[in-house]
């Protein structure tokens, strides 16, 4: 977990830089980079968007459901443990363990460090027995933010139907899509919403990939504070909540993402 306190501030660092281009020319198609600290900021080339990379090791979620198996001790074996709200799951004698935004071996390692002190070379077995579903996010002004289930062939403008915005009241003509590409590497994909929704610029209509965060701004970002503010008080307070490897302080978009999809 040592990673997400950067992943906060390199999504803040990305976050400013698209405040700043937006405010500097009222709009545009761009691509804003961090990477290990590296801010980069040019036009977007949309045959070359960053994509986060397809398989390596699963990151566990809110509502996943574990099996924790202890194949020596099996009267420790714990079936179907949910991965609660905060994060946590609870389990004999070590009590609440933080798992979301983990692998399974990481989390097999600090169960296996924590049962160290009741049991002789304790062995952990960490098995993710149901997926919760896949999430995108959109926030800001828009009617009904918050999380919704990803579905493959999602879109901008599919995900901004979803969230029913942007609000009128939005003078923005910006919407910035966040994406995690890597452990140090996020980028902002900074789309003009009047081309695409307008019809000039069919090509506009970006591709989205599970996770990401469609944000759409209060203004045409003559207040470049109000947009950095919202969104590092959204991504960037350490909180312990973790939706699928981001970092969130809003806790009420995930109640709301969970109640919609059934789950609570």
């Amino acid at each position: 977990m040592q990673g997400s306190g950067r992943y906060g501030a390199g999504i803040a660092a990305v976050v400013c830089a698209a405040a700043l281009s937006l405010c500097g020319c009222g709009g545009g198609n761009r691509l804003i980079s961090n990477r290990d600290g590296l801010i980069e900021s040019g036009t977007l080339e949309l045959d070359s968007i960053p994509r986060a990379p397809e398989g390596g090791e699963y990151v566990i979620g809110h509502g996943d459901m574990l099996d924790i198996l202890f194949p020596f001790n099996r009267e420790f074996n714990q079936n179907e443990i949910p991965v609660r709200p905060d994060g946590r799951i609870t389990i004999p004698l070590v009590g609440d363990v933080a798992a979301a935004g983990m692998t399974p071996s990481a989390l097999d390692s600090v169960i296996t460090a924590r049962y160290a002190n009741y049991l002789v070379d304790p062995s952990v077995d960490v098995i993710v027995k149901q997926f919760a579903r896949q999430v995108i996010y959109v926030l800001g002004e828009v009617a009904t933010p918050g999380g919704f289930p990803y579905e493959r062939g999602m879109t901008l403008l599919s995900a901004l139907a979803l969230g029913r915005g942007p609000m009128p009241r939005s003078g923005s003509k910006g919407v910035l899509i966040i994406r995690k590409v890597g452990p140090a590497h996020v980028v902002g994909i900074q789309i003009d919403y009047g081309d695409v929704a307008g019809g000039k610029r069919f090509d506009l209509n970006v591709p989205l990939q599970a996770g990401d965060i469609v944000f759409v701004p209060k203004s045409a970002i003559g207040k470049t504070q109000d947009f950095v503010t919202v969104l590092h008080d959204l991504l960037s307070k350490p909180m312990d909540l973790y939706l699928k490897g981001w970092q969130v302080s809003n806790v009420q978009v995930m109640y709301d993402y969970y109640r919609r999809v059934g789950l609570f």
